[in-house]
């Protein structure tokens, strides 16, 4: 039984290595770290004679969640940060932005998101949307934006794809605002896919 384990693990790691540029190496991590903690957080465990696993692409994306593409990764040493993040219900959080790409998985709650709009004619100088348990926001970089809680607290996995030493999270500070209370729309919608292993 231990030995088809074994050949289960190298038969898979033959079959999915290939070579990577190295520009790839910090998103191919992000991605991996991210699916395991996603699977391991949903209690998914199976033995190994179970048969084929299956993989639910949960995010793949070239932009952020307002449509911005997301810039080259930066030349050093890749590092992966992975937050969990627990937000109180009825709670703000501070305008700030992210230097580097990343990521969230909403574990419980609905998360409202605004983004600060420099100069595009919005009416209120917001763009807002909303992610809900189960959802993955492909996150902002180098856009000011925060974020906030309703009735629910509100649980995030937060995977960062940055060079070593490089800030994560950058505060910005603007006249306080109190966040809006209407129901934002959705953030762009992402199609996940299953295939089998």
């Amino acid at each position: 039984m231990q030995q088809t384990y074994v050949d289960r693990s190298v038969s898979l790691h033959k079959r999915f290595s290939y070579k990577m540029h190295p520009s790839s190496m910090p998103f191919n991590i992000l991605a991996t770290v991210f699916a395991s903690l996603v699977v391991s957080s949903l209690g998914i465990a199976q033995p190994a004679h179970a048969g084929a696993a299956e993989a639910k692409t949960l995010l793949k994306t070239t932009q952020s969640w307002d449509g911005t593409l997301y810039p080259a990764y930066k030349p050093g040493q890749p590092e992966i940060t992975v937050l969990h993040i627990e937000i109180p219900p009825h709670s703000t959080l501070g305008w700030h932005h992210h230097p580097v790409i990343n990521a969230a998985y909403v574990l419980k709650g609905r998360l409202t998101v605004e983004k600060r709009d420099q100069g595009n004619g919005a009416s209120n100088g917001l763009t807002t949307c909303s992610v809900a348990t189960g959802d993955v926001l492909p996150e902002l970089v180098d856009q000011v934006h925060r974020g906030y809680t309703g009735d629910e607290p509100v649980t995030l996995i937060v995977f960062y794809a940055s060079t070593a030493g490089e800030n994560i999270t950058v505060p910005d500070a603007f006249p306080v605002s109190v966040a809006q209370t209407q129901p934002a729309p959705p953030c762009r919608g992402l199609k996940s896919s299953t295939s089998t292993l």
